[in-house]
């Protein structure tokens, strides 16, 4: 008896253990895409190049009904993208700490994974968020260390974003001790119409490289970034149009961009296509035109083609021929 007692119990406990990890199991997701492609550039040499554009991982994990968190990485790079827990009390209601996303315009939150153009972001949001500006968040992706509030109000009139965010970048400590205040109001006024305005008001501090004009003996200054935006997204056609301006302390620049995309032209085929203009403070023009198609052989999976024409100010205007394939989990 006392053998089939211990026999019980074991097997009992193992049963526990095994309910556990199940348990636990449930509560992580992984997920990923991996991106590759073909590219030749008129004006650069060389002038083509097999390229890896992204390799991620991301796993996201439910804590409790309320409480999430999830990270991204990159392995090309070897680059943690994302690390952040999200607390949602209420549907109007999520509060999200770590490393994410700035919740600026409508392009920059967007997945490359989902992204239309190979180029994915645009000439202007490149250079007011994600670090073509060199006195903006250099090598951040649009991805800051902070705290957002964020959500849906009833009866899902608007959506809102409030941040308080580092202003250095993904894995960067601060280099100053102002904070940049970020705030986003999107309007749904009919199905598949979004509609909104963005912004981030900050301030940033110049380095032995590069001065502002405009700035403080000791080296701060205003760095502050406005958008207007929308987006259409019904079965035939996709459409989303930004324009964005800001300022480095006396420095103006602007932007903007329309992309669309007609689906399904034929079975999983897309026509891609977008104009982008941009007014840096270096100063200088560019304007580039993109066209292409798009290939859904499989969920999340696609293959993508594109000409590319890039006409700046100063410099030969730039041919490209520009090629992906992405496959995902």
């Amino acid at each position: 008896m006392a053998i089939v007692a211990i026999a019980c119990a074991l097997g009992a406990t193992a049963q526990t253990k095994s309910d556990i990890i199940n348990e636990i199991a449930k509560r992580f997701t992984f997920s990923g895409y991996a991106q590759l492609g073909w590219e030749y550039h008129s004006e650069l040499d060389p002038n083509n190049d097999f390229t890896i554009n992204k390799l991620i991982l991301m796993s996201h994990v439910k804590v409790t009904e309320q409480i999430s968190a999830f990270t991204m990485f990159d392995f090309k790079g070897g680059t943690l993208h994302e690390l952040w827990v999200n607390y949602n009390p209420k549907p109007w209601l999520n509060v999200k700490v770590g490393q994410f996303k700035t919740p600026y315009t409508f392009e920059n939150p967007i997945s490359p994974a989902i992204l239309e153009t190979i180029s994915q972001l645009s000439l202007a949001g490149s250079w007011m968020i994600c670090g073509s500006d060199p006195m903006m968040m250099p090598g951040g992706a649009g991805r800051d260390i902070g705290i957002n509030v964020y959500g849906d109000l009833p009866k899902g009139i608007a959506s809102y974003d409030l941040a308080v965010m580092n202003g250095a970048g993904r894995n960067r400590r601060d280099d100053n001790s102002w904070k940049d205040v970020v705030a986003r109001l999107t309007f749904h006024p009919l199905a598949g119409l979004d509609v909104g305005g963005s912004m981030i008001i900050g301030q940033g501090k110049c380095h032995s490289d590069y001065w502002v004009s405009g700035a403080h003996s000791d080296g701060r200054f205003s760095r502050n970034r406005f958008a207007a935006s929308a987006q259409l997204k019904t079965k035939p056609v996709n459409a989303r149009a930004e324009y964005m301006w800001g300022n480095n302390g006396d420095n103006d620049s602007n932007g903007g961009y329309i992309t669309v995309q007609v689906n399904n032209v034929v079975k999983n085929l897309d026509i891609v296509a977008s104009f982008d203009h941009l007014e840096g403070d270096e100063p200088q023009e560019v304007n580039r035109l993109q066209a292409g198609l798009q290939y859904w052989f499989y969920p999340k999976c696609r293959i993508q083609a594109a000409y590319s024409y890039t006409d700046r100010e100063f410099g030969d205007p730039d041919h490209a021929i520009l090629t992906q394939i992405q496959v995902a989990f």
